[in-house]
Formats: structure tokens, sequence, C-alpha cells
């Protein structure tokens, strides 16, 4: 007698290949995506960045949220109301310390879980880019952006349309940046629909950048944000290290033909956003910080010498940016 299709599918589940993709696809990376998550929210309090400051959000945002409503709503939505919403809602229920604790670790664990099971094939350089100090910081002193970022990037992987909007949406919400980022996606979905031309689509973003970095701190301040009274929004003293790795970046991936800069036109408006502003305005390396580990992602997608060579370039930029805070407090995230 035929066996029932369910008893032959259960049987055909419990094949030793099925553990093994199991174990590549979800054990490991959940188990290494809550150490990495947990790791990073026992730090030690009193050597770190800001952590006073996340503490005076965990007790106080509520009183800030109000503030900012009798200022008037596009003056709360420009200040990240959702960022302050979050830190209320833990606030009411659990002590400051362990707000901000538990923001570290969930926002951490999130990214370390959707970014190494993005691609099995290449886990060990995943795990790799989740120990770049441009990616720990944003789960060690700027954890509003880190939070933020994870927002970003469930939406990015998600599969359903309107839980993808939700979640992107939300983004500049808890960090105000992330618009910035919408803005290059946004320009960066229409220029593909159009079909327009890689070189097009660079001159665009280049365009946009110089735009939107010239004219950024009379936007901030328009709309009452607090980077108004937070940044400069002007040229600053930079070493030009990061240019110029990124702009090998650029280059290696330019070279990777036309299907490559189509299917990873967002991920290029990234690249060049923050090269057309690295010498304008401080607060866009920020914005790149946002889309860098989709840049990074985007790299394992190259074919031929260019993996290699991006992988070479990232290797170098991540044992410099290692090698610089050597000596510093808390390794170049600590209190002076």
């Amino acid at each position: 007698m035929r066996e029932p299709s369910s008893t032959i599918t259960m049987r055909s589940s419990l094949v030793p290949g099925s553990y093994k993709a199991l174990m590549v696809r979800t054990l490991i990376p959940l188990i290494l995506a809550v150490t990495y998550g947990a790791t990073l929210s026992q730090i030690p309090s009193e050597e770190f960045k800001d952590f006073g400051n996340y503490l005076i959000y965990a007790e106080n945002s509520w009183l800030r949220l109000l503030g900012l409503l009798n200022q008037g709503f596009l003056v709360t939505l420009s200040n990240e109301p959702v960022w302050l919403l979050i830190n209320a809602g833990l606030g009411a229920a659990l002590s400051a310390e362990s707000v901000v604790r538990l923001i570290i670790f969930s926002s951490a664990a999130s990214v370390a879980w959707l970014v190494l099971r993005s691609d099995p094939r290449h886990f060990i350089w995943l795990l790799l880019f989740l120990l770049l100090p441009v990616v720990m910081k944003n789960h060690l002193i700027h954890l509003r952006q880190g939070a933020a970022i994870a927002l970003f990037l469930w939406g990015w992987f998600s599969q359903n349309r309107s839980v993808r909007l939700l979640f992107m949406g939300l983004s500049p919400f808890v960090h105000a940046s992330f618009f910035l980022v919408l803005v290059i996606l946004w320009a960066a979905r229409g220029a593909t629909h159009l079909r327009m031309a890689a070189d097009i689509r660079t001159l665009m973003f280049g365009a946009l950048g110089i735009l939107i970095g010239t004219s950024l701190g009379w936007i901030a301040q328009m709309m009452g944000a607090r980077q108004a009274e937070t940044y400069e929004f002007a040229m600053t003293d930079v070493s030009g290290l990061g240019f110029v790795f990124w702009l090998v970046v650029f280059v290696i991936m330019v070279m990777s033909g036309r299907r490559f800069l189509r299917e990873h036109a967002f991920e290029m408006g990234v690249i060049v956003f923050y090269l057309s502003t690295y010498f304008l305005v401080e607060v866009t390396g920020r914005m790149f910080e946002n889309g860098m580990l989709l840049v990074l992602l985007s790299g394992l997608a190259l074919t031929g010498w260019r993996r290699p060579a991006f992988l070479s370039v990232i290797t170098v930029y991540g044992v410099t940016t290692w090698f610089l805070r050597v000596g510093q407090p808390a390794m170049g995230w600590g209190v002076a």
C-alpha cells in the first residue's frame, strides 16, 4: 500500500542533509546572534561613551515626547518619536539600565541574525563583517542608530511587502539619518525602473549628495530636528582614509558589469552619496554606516577576480581601523 505523502515528506525532512541545512541556516546563526547581542549588551557602562545619555532617555523619554508635541507635529516627527516611545514603554516596566541593555541586545542580535542568514555560503565573512568597528559601534555607543539599522534590515529582508514598508518606514523615526537612506532607496528604485544607465545613476547620486550635503543644516533647522544643534554641517578635518578605501570599493564594483550595478543600484547609490559628501559635511558619514552592511553583502555577489579584490580591501580596512584604536580608551569607544 502506498504511504501517505505526509509520511514521505516527514521522512525526507529527517535525512542527514536536512539536519546540516537546518544547522547552517538556522541554529548556528541563532546561537551566534544571541551570543553577539548578549556580549555587547553586557558592556561595562562606566567605560563607554554616551551610556549615561541613554540612561536619561530611558528615564525621561515620555516627558521629552510631550515637550516635542507641544512644539508641533512636524517637530515631533523630526525628532525620532518612535525611539522615544520605545524608551518610554520599556522604562515603564524596567530600570533605566535594563532598558539600555535590552535595546543593545535586541538590536545587535537582530542585525547579527539577519546578516548571518543572508548567505550561508559566505558564513565566515558575514561573521567578520559583524566584527568591524564601524558595525559594532552602532551597538556600543550609537544605540539609537543601531536600533534603526535593525528595523531597516528587518524590512529589507522581509518577503512581505507590508512588513517591509512598515519597518523601513519606521526607521527614520528612530534615527533621522534614515530619511536620507530612504531618499537614496527611492531614487535607486526609480532609476532602475526607468532603466537609467549606470553612469547616469552615478551622476544622479553624486548630484543628490552635493545638493543634500550643502543644504542639510538648513533642512534640519527648518524642521526643528535635534541635529541642528548637534552638528556643524560644515567641512571637517578628515584624514581621507575612508574616502580612499571606499573609492577603491566603488571602482571594483563598477568593473563588475551592468547586471551587478542594476541589481545593487541602492548599494552603489549609498557609496556615491558618501563619496560626494565626504569633504562637505560630517553627518553623512553616519548615513553611510546605515547602509554599510548592505554594501558589504553586495560585495559578496561579485564574480571573478573582483570578489577576492573586494574582500582584500575590506580586510585591510578592518585591520587598519582596529589598529588605529589600539591604546585608546575602550578601543576608541570609551570616555577619555
